[in-house]
């Protein structure tokens, strides 16, 4: 992952609400591929980076087009405009793809069914540790679109003060965000959740598997060979969780948008796994 370059970006657009149906994220989905210009689905991905750009074109969130390969360079904040893509286009929600949860990603890891995972990252999700320090606009937005939908999300209001993992955010644009883009929860899609291992700041921890929604079990860590790696000290602010290439796992990424070519998106399919 190489340092970002930040971008000024165009005035706000509200896309078009479109009604969500909730969405289903099996642990194990039935498919699973790489977003890429061609290929298999390569017409839906096409369909979909042309409606994120109609929108997102000048913030960090627009997508380069292409004609083959795999698309390169994705990250959070491209992520966020995937998701509010589908949630508002009535035929990409039809296909039933969204990008790959944390849960997704584990689950497959272990099964050997993730695509080539030895060959590039992904952001996984966004952690809500605080409101005060790494990336503190997108962080308050993000922390006042969940008490908005607070109940929609199944959370009560102790959970408010706990740190979340957000699955699946959308993204809507707004001039004012560093990379023009805000996080936003997405009815129907959004998943947010607490998850005890955020506590464990201030050390990594050795796992095997993250199968408790993404992550180890607390009472799993310490065994393994693989890593997570935890930030440290107080007002932590937002960060991403991302997986490497060697299979590590980093619950402090800092860059909502970082650039480099290693960066992909696995989108996998709704529904009940056979």
């Amino acid at each position: 992952k190489d340092a970002p370059v930040e971008k000024t970006a165009t005035q706000p657009i509200t896309p078009n609400s479109t009604a969500v149906q909730n969405a289903s994220f099996p642990d194990s989905p039935s498919e699973s591929f790489l977003m890429s210009y061609d290929g298999t689905h390569g017409a839906y991905f096409q369909e979909l980076i042309a409606k994120v750009n109609e929108v997102y074109s000048g913030t960090r969130a627009e997508i380069p087009t292409g004609t083959s390969g795999e698309v390169q360079n994705m990250y959070a904040i491209k992520r966020m405009a995937l998701v509010s893509t589908i949630a508002n286009n009535p035929s990409l929600q039809g296909q039933g793809f969204y990008p790959i949860t944390p849960m997704q990603d584990e689950s497959l890891l272990k099964a050997g069914k993730l695509p080539d995972p030895s060959k590039y990252w992904e952001d996984l999700a966004l952690l809500l540790y605080d409101t005060n320090g790494n990336n503190p606009q997108e962080a308050q937005a993000l922390k006042e679109s969940i008490i908005q939908h607070r109940t929609d999300l199944g959370l009560s209001q102790n959970d408010l003060e706990k740190k979340l993992v957000v699955v699946s955010a959308g993204g809507e644009v707004d001039s004012d965000m560093s990379y023009g883009v805000k996080p936003i929860i997405v009815p129907g899609i959004t998943q947010v959740y607490a998850h005890e291992i955020l506590d464990k700041t201030g050390e990594n921890h050795k796992f095997e598997y993250g199968l408790d929604r993404g992550f180890p079990a607390v009472s799993e860590i310490g065994n393994g060979d693989r890593t997570l790696y935890m930030p440290s000290g107080d007002n932590i602010g937002l960060r991403v969780l991302f997986r490497v290439r060697d299979l590590v796992l980093y619950a402090r990424g800092r860059d909502l948008a970082y650039s480099g070519s290693g960066g992909r998106v696995i989108v996998c399919a709704e529904g009940t796994s056979p």
